[in-house]
């Protein structure tokens, strides 16, 4: 894990040598996120169990001498796939500040987002919040695998929000970074996710996860065994969340909350809905929606039970709940594929391993499963072997612990 970092940081810093001829001013690591509980239920004000990982996004960065700022993106660190592949168009840009493009969904339909709306969204976030933003010399790549759902956009757009607070000398608390980096999503790329991707890849902590309260942003870290990693396995679906039924399920959900409140005025988002409310008021809502709403009302409940079984050493139970989310995930809100199913499956059978379930949004990308350490090469082997049975091809597995959130430190050739 040590070995991907120092790879990742070395292959930026070695980059920027190349791009600029210097030393750069600063060097930003944003880390990814897994989410063991709480699938599609932070858009809904919900519970969430998410952590980040030790594999991330570096950035390296000095303030820029002319008006513009120059970027380069290298490895494939585009961000979430509805954005172009870096690979398929130039992975240099240059970006004025002072003339961004509209947000995309503005644009006319034939002007499609690319790489480069990730730094330009954050650019455009921080000026509407009133911060002048200052050119700079860039560039950032790292280790995380792209569309994979381990949050490798929220990444991007956290290092650049504080390599611009950095490079032009305004100062960020950590919830505003996390908000500005939902405005990215939610009002420049026009992808109706929630806040849980900015919030855990900048609230991270070594061996921990964290049981997020998605209204009011309350949060409790609560420590993991030494003893257990994750294993990520990549289905290599890659999906569009801008053009799918990803952001077609927030807006169901919030039908789902107009109907019931015609029985339960009080509600404000599926959040409040409790088990029972929603067995008696079923009748009101067209099947599909009682699937959703169904999903998010027991999500937040298995998030809840999930962090107790947590703070009791209970990682059996926890695993049951992790089963029963991607199952929900599968049946009610209609996210999973049978690539997925299938590795979810596999991890529920091999010995150690205490639970699996799809990662991030769904539609594509990874399953993430709790493995004690002594599993770990059993696991990986298993899910690689059953998964080419089945799908005629590998699949990619690595493994990653939980690590520190986002930082930002002066670059020396010493650090």
């Amino acid at each position: 894990m040590v070995r991907h970092m120092n790879q990742a940081r070395a292959r930026v810093l070695d980059g920027f040598r190349r791009r600029f001829g210097d030393e750069p001013a600063w060097l930003v690591r944003a880390p990814g996120r897994v989410n063991l509980l709480g699938a599609h239920v932070d858009y809904s004000e919900g519970w969430v169990l998410p952590g980040a990982i030790d594999r991330s996004i570096w950035l390296a960065l000095r303030p820029a001498d002319g008006p513009c700022s120059t970027i380069e993106a290298i490895d494939r660190v585009a961000g979430d796939p509805h954005l172009s592949d870096i690979t398929s168009v130039s992975n240099i840009a240059e970006l004025d500040t002072a003339r961004l493009p509209l947000p995309v969904p503005e644009r006319d339909g034939e002007v499609g987002a690319t790489w480069l709306d990730l730094p330009q969204g954050v650019a455009w976030s921080l000026a509407r919040a009133g911060h002048h933003v200052r050119p700079i010399d860039a560039v950032f790549g790292g280790d995380l695998p792209i569309g994979a759902g381990v949050s490798s956009s929220a990444a991007v757009e956290v290092a650049f929000l504080m390599a611009w607070e950095a490079a032009s000398g305004f100062s960020l608390d950590r919830l505003e970074r996390a908000r500005l980096g939902r405005r990215v999503e939610n009002d420049y790329l026009g992808v109706g996710s929630g806040i849980m991707d900015q919030f855990a890849s900048i609230h991270g902590k070594t061996g921990h996860l964290m049981l997020l309260d998605c209204r009011d942003l309350a949060f409790e870290r609560i420590p993991l065994p030494n003893n257990v990693v994750v294993v990520i396995a990549d289905s290599g679906i890659r999906r569009t969340l801008a053009n799918s039924d990803y952001n077609r399920r927030p807006e169901e959900c919030r039908r789902s909350v107009d109907l019931l409140r015609r029985a339960l005025p009080k509600i404000r988002t599926l959040r409040d809905v409790t088990e029972k409310d929603l067995d008696k008021h079923a009748w009101m809502l067209p099947s599909a929606l009682e699937k959703r709403a169904r999903h998010v009302v027991c999500e937040c409940r298995r998030v809840l039970e999930g962090a107790e079984a947590l703070r009791n050493g209970n990682l059996l139970r926890f695993g049951e709940l992790m089963r029963e989310s991607h199952e929900s995930s599968r049946d009610l809100y209609e996210v999973s594929l049978p690539e997925l199913d299938a590795l979810a499956c596999t991890a529920w059978s091999v010995p150690g391993c205490f639970g699996a379930r799809l990662s991030g949004a769904g539609f594509g990308g990874c399953v993430t499963a709790l493995v004690q350490v002594a599993a770990v090469a059993n696991t990986e082997r298993r899910l690689r072997r059953e998964f080419a049975a089945a799908f005629g091809r590998e699949c990619d597995t690595f493994v990653t612990g939980f690590g520190d959130g986002a930082a930002i430190s002066t670059f020396s050739t010493g650090g």
